[in-house]
């Protein structure tokens, strides 16, 4: 089982909605996380999440008067937010994180994912690391052998890479980066993120 961090809304079309059985049965891709950044593709996100229950969203938190049940965590870009988080998992893109976000973070109790994971991100604690097939390059073949396999999330950034890639390439060479298996990789990520998301 695996559980896609990131997928694009311009990717879910009729197209992709009609191959999503295939895509579970297949690829065994039981969850996509959608990563709305505006208002309108947040509504679109939760038409989606309300129809299939496979699809799941992060909320931005400016829009979090907006939360309903399948809002699994909530996105922030700034230390200065932290304080009006207490309910939900954090999501935060790696491009937002700098010495003092993540010494703010490791401060609190929060958990979550950081998107787009590099290396340099690992020293955020309690957290899992989303690492995408851009981001793998930023990662040391030695460190990230050493790491806690459990902690690392996939994100197929669908459609900009296709799910048969994700699987026969991204995972492969991923698997390669950590000398782990794919299978192995695959299951313990997917099963702390969904302990964190309160989904097992």
């Amino acid at each position: 089982m695996i559980f896609d961090m990131n997928i694009q809304l311009n990717g879910i079309d009729e197209e992709f909605l009609d191959e999503l059985d295939e895509i579970i049965e297949d690829i065994r891709v039981e969850y996509f996380m959608i990563n709305p950044t505006t208002q309108a593709q947040l509504i679109k996100a939760q038409l989606l999440c309300k129809e299939t229950m496979r699809f799941k969203y992060s909320l931005p938190l400016e829009f979090k008067e907006l939360q309903d049940q399948n809002a699994l965590a909530l996105q922030t870009s700034s230390q200065d937010e932290l304080e009006k988080i207490q309910d939900l998992p954090l999501i935060i893109d790696s491009k937002h994180l700098d010495d003092d976000f993540i010494e703010a973070l490791n401060a609190t109790i929060h958990k979550g994912v950081i998107l787009n994971a590099k290396q340099s991100d690992s020293r955020v604690e309690n957290f899992a690391y989303s690492i995408s097939k851009s981001s793998m390059q930023e990662w040391d073949k030695v460190f990230i052998g050493k790491l806690d396999y459990s902690k690392i999330a996939l994100q197929s950034d669908y459609p900009n890479q296709n799910y048969d890639d994700f699987i026969d390439i991204y995972l492969k060479d991923l698997s390669d980066l950590t000398f782990r298996a794919e299978q192995t990789i695959a299951a313990d990520g997917t099963r702390t993120l969904l302990k964190m998301f309160g989904l097992l």
